[in-house]
């Protein structure tokens, strides 16, 4: 058990597979490791704002019949911007929250699990 790479053997952390580097909870190297990936998760939820943000002057322009649909009173474009937009960003925002957070207790159990390795437990 003691040979067995990260992920292949029981008692692993899950959805972590394949080797990975040892480090300590309290070290730069776990810093860094949660500092990276937080910053391409939100340069995802970044991206998907942009695209949101983008497609609607898009959306006027190449589809006019389409912005200008009425519903409850509104063009689409209205009850885009007026209603939807905001809660699409706490959408995202919701998002971005949730998966770092598990980005983090992901990377500790992978940490406390190569300790444990380390340790002989």
């Amino acid at each position: 058990m003691g040979d067995t790479p990260l992920g292949t053997g029981s008692g692993t952390p899950a959805n972590l597979g394949g080797t990975a580097p040892r480090y300590e909870v309290h070290s730069e190297q776990y810093l860094h490791l949660v500092m990276s990936a937080q910053l391409k998760l939100s340069l995802k939820c970044f991206a998907i704002f942009v695209v949101i943000l983008v497609g609607v002057p898009l959306v006027n322009f190449y589809l006019p019949e389409i912005a200008n649909t009425r519903i409850w009173g509104f063009t689409l474009t209205w009850l885009f911007l007026g209603v939807l937009f905001y809660p699409l960003t706490w959408i995202i925002a919701r998002i971005y929250v949730s998966r770092s957070l598990a980005l983090e207790d992901e990377i500790i159990a992978r940490a406390t699990w190569e300790e444990g390795r380390m340790n002989g437990g």
